[in-house]
Protein backbone atom coordinates (compact mmCIF):
# COMPACT_ATOMS: atom_id res chain seq x y z
CA UNK A 1 0.00 0.00 0.00
CA UNK A 2 1.08 3.74 -1.29
CA UNK A 3 2.14 6.14 2.24
CA UNK A 4 2.23 9.12 -0.21
CA UNK A 5 0.93 10.09 -4.43
CA UNK A 6 5.09 10.31 -5.72
CA UNK A 7 7.96 9.58 -4.74
CA UNK A 8 11.34 11.74 -6.01
CA UNK A 9 14.62 9.52 -5.28
CA UNK A 10 18.12 10.72 -5.77
CA UNK A 11 21.48 10.06 -4.53
CA UNK A 12 23.24 13.61 -2.95
CA UNK A 13 25.89 14.88 -1.27
CA UNK A 14 25.50 18.49 -1.96
CA UNK A 15 23.92 19.20 1.04
CA UNK A 16 23.89 22.90 1.15
CA UNK A 17 21.38 22.29 -1.67
CA UNK A 18 18.88 20.40 -0.63
CA UNK A 19 16.31 22.58 1.29
CA UNK A 20 16.09 24.62 -1.77
CA UNK A 21 15.15 21.51 -3.99
CA UNK A 22 12.70 20.20 -1.33
CA UNK A 23 10.94 23.56 -1.12
CA UNK A 24 10.58 23.41 -4.98
CA UNK A 25 8.30 20.27 -5.00
CA UNK A 26 6.25 22.05 -2.76
CA UNK A 27 5.85 24.44 -5.03
CA UNK A 28 5.62 21.91 -8.14
CA UNK A 29 3.67 19.05 -7.05
CA UNK A 30 0.39 20.57 -6.08
CA UNK A 31 -2.23 19.13 -3.67
CA UNK A 32 -0.55 15.42 -3.99
CA UNK A 33 1.48 13.94 -1.42
CA UNK A 34 5.10 13.31 -1.65
CA UNK A 35 8.37 12.15 0.12
CA UNK A 36 11.94 12.98 -0.72
CA UNK A 37 14.02 10.46 -0.63
CA UNK A 38 18.11 10.47 -0.68
CA UNK A 39 20.63 8.49 0.03
CA UNK A 40 24.39 9.52 0.36
CA UNK A 41 27.47 10.09 2.26
CA UNK A 42 26.73 13.47 4.23
CA UNK A 43 24.59 13.97 7.12
CA UNK A 44 21.00 16.40 6.16
CA UNK A 45 21.07 19.76 7.61
CA UNK A 46 19.06 20.49 10.43
CA UNK A 47 16.13 22.43 7.99
CA UNK A 48 15.21 18.33 7.51
CA UNK A 49 14.92 17.03 11.39
CA UNK A 50 10.83 17.87 11.37
CA UNK A 51 10.54 16.82 8.01
CA UNK A 52 8.46 13.53 8.07
CA UNK A 53 8.10 13.27 4.54
CA UNK A 54 12.17 13.18 4.37
CA UNK A 55 14.20 9.84 4.03
CA UNK A 56 17.62 9.89 4.50
CA UNK A 57 20.16 7.11 4.63
CA UNK A 58 24.20 7.02 4.24
CA UNK A 59 26.08 5.22 2.04
CA UNK A 60 29.21 5.84 0.57
CA UNK A 61 29.01 3.94 -2.82
CA UNK A 62 28.44 5.66 -6.12
CA UNK A 63 25.95 7.62 -7.29
CA UNK A 64 24.01 4.64 -9.19
CA UNK A 65 24.34 2.95 -5.92
CA UNK A 66 23.37 5.36 -4.28
CA UNK A 67 19.76 6.00 -6.19
CA UNK A 68 19.29 2.49 -6.41
CA UNK A 69 18.99 2.09 -2.56
CA UNK A 70 17.08 4.93 -2.69
CA UNK A 71 14.69 3.49 -5.15
CA UNK A 72 14.09 0.88 -2.09
CA UNK A 73 12.72 3.29 0.21
CA UNK A 74 10.27 4.74 -1.96
CA UNK A 75 6.61 4.59 -0.33
CA UNK A 76 5.09 6.60 -2.76
CA UNK A 77 2.57 5.18 -5.68
CA UNK A 78 5.07 6.40 -8.68
CA UNK A 79 8.39 6.95 -8.63
CA UNK A 80 10.82 10.26 -10.22
CA UNK A 81 14.57 11.36 -9.79
CA UNK A 82 16.49 14.26 -9.85
CA UNK A 83 19.41 15.70 -8.71
CA UNK A 84 20.56 17.45 -6.08
CA UNK A 85 21.88 20.78 -8.08
CA UNK A 86 18.32 21.62 -9.57
CA UNK A 87 15.32 22.55 -8.82
CA UNK A 88 11.17 21.92 -9.79
CA UNK A 89 9.08 24.02 -11.66
CA UNK A 90 5.82 25.42 -10.12
CA UNK A 91 3.16 22.65 -11.12
CA UNK A 92 5.66 20.62 -12.91
CA UNK A 93 5.04 18.08 -11.30
CA UNK A 94 1.48 18.14 -10.82
CA UNK A 95 1.12 18.01 -14.57
CA UNK A 96 3.05 14.72 -14.68
CA UNK A 97 0.86 12.80 -11.65
CA UNK A 98 -1.81 13.87 -13.24
CA UNK A 99 -1.16 12.24 -16.29
CA UNK A 100 -1.23 8.96 -14.99
CA UNK A 101 -5.04 9.33 -14.59
CA UNK A 102 -5.04 7.82 -17.94
CA UNK A 103 -1.77 6.13 -18.58
CA UNK A 104 -1.66 2.21 -18.18
CA UNK A 105 0.78 0.31 -15.29
CA UNK A 106 3.66 0.15 -18.15
CA UNK A 107 3.74 3.68 -19.25
CA UNK A 108 5.94 6.55 -18.33
CA UNK A 109 6.18 9.63 -18.63
CA UNK A 110 9.33 11.99 -19.67
CA UNK A 111 10.28 14.77 -16.98
CA UNK A 112 11.74 17.62 -19.16
CA UNK A 113 14.16 19.45 -17.56
CA UNK A 114 16.77 21.53 -18.55
CA UNK A 115 20.46 22.21 -18.15
CA UNK A 116 22.98 24.63 -17.66
CA UNK A 117 25.51 26.94 -15.98
CA UNK A 118 23.74 28.42 -13.42
CA UNK A 119 20.54 26.88 -14.35
CA UNK A 120 20.80 28.98 -17.28
CA UNK A 121 19.31 25.68 -19.67
CA UNK A 122 16.77 26.29 -22.37
CA UNK A 123 14.03 23.60 -23.39
CA UNK A 124 15.13 21.24 -26.02
CA UNK A 125 13.74 20.29 -29.27
CA UNK A 126 11.63 16.88 -29.33
CA UNK A 127 14.24 14.74 -31.10
CA UNK A 128 16.60 15.60 -28.48
CA UNK A 129 14.72 12.85 -26.35
CA UNK A 130 15.22 10.26 -29.50
CA UNK A 131 18.33 7.94 -28.63
CA UNK A 132 19.82 8.25 -32.42
CA UNK A 133 19.55 11.94 -31.66
CA UNK A 134 22.67 11.07 -29.69
CA UNK A 135 25.98 10.07 -32.01
CA UNK A 136 27.39 7.45 -29.03
CA UNK A 137 23.62 6.11 -28.92
CA UNK A 138 23.75 5.06 -32.24
CA UNK A 139 24.10 1.38 -31.83
CA UNK A 140 23.21 -1.93 -33.28
CA UNK A 141 21.45 -2.64 -30.22
CA UNK A 142 19.21 0.67 -29.41
CA UNK A 143 16.35 0.84 -32.15
CA UNK A 144 15.76 4.13 -33.92
CA UNK A 145 12.51 4.48 -32.05
CA UNK A 146 13.42 4.21 -29.17
CA UNK A 147 13.41 7.61 -26.60
CA UNK A 148 15.83 8.18 -23.44
CA UNK A 149 14.61 9.26 -20.43
CA UNK A 150 16.99 10.77 -18.56
CA UNK A 151 14.03 12.23 -15.91
CA UNK A 152 11.18 10.04 -15.94
CA UNK A 153 7.83 9.29 -13.74
CA UNK A 154 5.92 5.78 -13.19
CA UNK A 155 4.40 3.67 -11.28
CA UNK A 156 6.70 2.61 -8.59
CA UNK A 157 5.64 -0.92 -8.67
CA UNK A 158 6.95 -1.62 -12.37
CA UNK A 159 9.81 0.56 -11.68
CA UNK A 160 10.78 -2.62 -9.41
CA UNK A 161 9.19 -5.44 -11.93
CA UNK A 162 11.93 -4.28 -14.32
CA UNK A 163 14.50 -4.53 -11.57
CA UNK A 164 15.77 -0.64 -11.61
CA UNK A 165 18.98 0.66 -12.78
CA UNK A 166 22.27 -1.51 -13.64
CA UNK A 167 24.58 -0.44 -11.16
CA UNK A 168 27.64 -1.91 -12.72
CA UNK A 169 27.39 2.05 -14.69
CA UNK A 170 29.01 4.01 -11.33
CA UNK A 171 26.88 6.95 -12.77
CA UNK A 172 23.57 7.23 -13.22
CA UNK A 173 23.00 7.96 -16.59
CA UNK A 174 23.83 5.33 -19.24
CA UNK A 175 21.45 3.13 -17.28
CA UNK A 176 19.24 5.73 -17.29
CA UNK A 177 19.15 5.01 -21.34
CA UNK A 178 19.51 1.23 -20.34
CA UNK A 179 16.35 1.31 -18.03
CA UNK A 180 14.53 3.23 -20.62
CA UNK A 181 15.43 0.66 -22.98
CA UNK A 182 14.09 -2.25 -21.34
CA UNK A 183 10.85 -0.54 -20.53
CA UNK A 184 10.45 0.17 -23.89
CA UNK A 185 10.37 -3.65 -24.68
CA UNK A 186 8.80 -4.50 -22.04
CA UNK A 187 5.94 -2.50 -23.48
CA UNK A 188 6.17 0.89 -22.11
CA UNK A 189 4.27 3.63 -23.87
CA UNK A 190 6.42 7.22 -23.31
CA UNK A 191 4.54 10.35 -23.01
CA UNK A 192 5.91 14.04 -22.40
CA UNK A 193 5.49 16.29 -19.54
CA UNK A 194 3.52 19.20 -20.59
CA UNK A 195 5.69 21.86 -18.87
CA UNK A 196 9.04 22.73 -20.38
CA UNK A 197 11.01 22.51 -18.08
CA UNK A 198 9.88 20.39 -14.89
CA UNK A 199 13.22 19.98 -13.42
CA UNK A 200 16.02 23.20 -14.06
CA UNK A 201 19.26 21.62 -13.18
CA UNK A 202 23.14 23.19 -12.57
CA UNK A 203 25.16 21.84 -14.79
CA UNK A 204 29.27 22.83 -14.93
CA UNK A 205 31.53 20.52 -15.80
CA UNK A 206 34.58 22.38 -14.73
CA UNK A 207 32.98 22.39 -10.91
CA UNK A 208 35.25 20.13 -8.72
CA UNK A 209 32.60 17.59 -7.18
CA UNK A 210 32.00 17.03 -10.62
CA UNK A 211 35.14 15.47 -11.69
CA UNK A 212 34.43 11.90 -10.55
CA UNK A 213 31.25 11.43 -12.12
CA UNK A 214 32.40 12.62 -15.35
CA UNK A 215 35.22 10.37 -15.20
CA UNK A 216 33.77 7.59 -14.31
CA UNK A 217 31.56 8.52 -17.45
CA UNK A 218 34.48 8.42 -19.73
CA UNK A 219 36.74 5.85 -18.38
CA UNK A 220 33.91 3.12 -17.49
CA UNK A 221 30.05 3.88 -18.00
CA UNK A 222 30.32 5.13 -21.76
CA UNK A 223 32.54 2.17 -22.73
CA UNK A 224 30.57 -0.47 -20.83
CA UNK A 225 27.19 0.84 -22.69
CA UNK A 226 28.98 0.62 -26.10
CA UNK A 227 30.08 -2.29 -25.56
CA UNK A 228 26.71 -3.86 -24.62
CA UNK A 229 24.44 -2.09 -27.04
CA UNK A 230 26.82 -3.24 -29.48
CA UNK A 231 24.83 -6.60 -29.53
CA UNK A 232 21.49 -7.91 -29.85
CA UNK A 233 19.62 -6.50 -26.12
CA UNK A 234 16.24 -7.64 -27.66
CA UNK A 235 16.40 -10.54 -24.63
CA UNK A 236 17.61 -8.08 -21.97
CA UNK A 237 14.22 -6.61 -20.09
CA UNK A 238 14.17 -7.94 -16.25
CA UNK A 239 17.30 -7.88 -13.86
CA UNK A 240 17.89 -8.01 -10.26
CA UNK A 241 16.88 -4.61 -8.36
CA UNK A 242 19.05 -5.86 -5.63
CA UNK A 243 22.01 -5.88 -7.89
CA UNK A 244 23.15 -2.51 -6.02
CA UNK A 245 24.26 -4.38 -3.11
CA UNK A 246 26.99 -6.17 -5.91
CA UNK A 247 28.93 -3.12 -5.94
CA UNK A 248 31.48 -1.69 -3.59
CA UNK A 249 29.94 0.57 -0.33
CA UNK A 250 32.49 3.10 -0.83
CA UNK A 251 33.22 4.99 -4.32
CA UNK A 252 37.07 5.16 -4.80
CA UNK A 253 36.48 7.95 -7.15
CA UNK A 254 35.10 10.15 -4.86
CA UNK A 255 35.92 8.78 -1.31
CA UNK A 256 40.02 6.92 -2.19
CA UNK A 257 40.47 3.83 -0.55
CA UNK A 258 39.07 2.40 2.51
CA UNK A 259 41.14 3.57 5.68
Amino acid sequence: MSNYDLSICLPGHRTHLWERLYNSIAQSVGDYTWELVVVGPNDPPPFFSEKRNFKFLKDYGSPSRCFQISTLLAEGRLITWGSDDGYYTYGGLENCIDKFDTLGEKDIVIVKHVEGVGHSGRPMDRDFWRAHHHPPLRLSGIPEDFFIILNGMLHTSYYRDLGGMDCRYENYNMNLHDFAFRAKRSGSKIFFSDVDPVLNCDWNPNQGDHTPVATAHNEHDLPLFTKEMSQDQSSRIEIDLFNCFDQPPRWKRRFGDEE
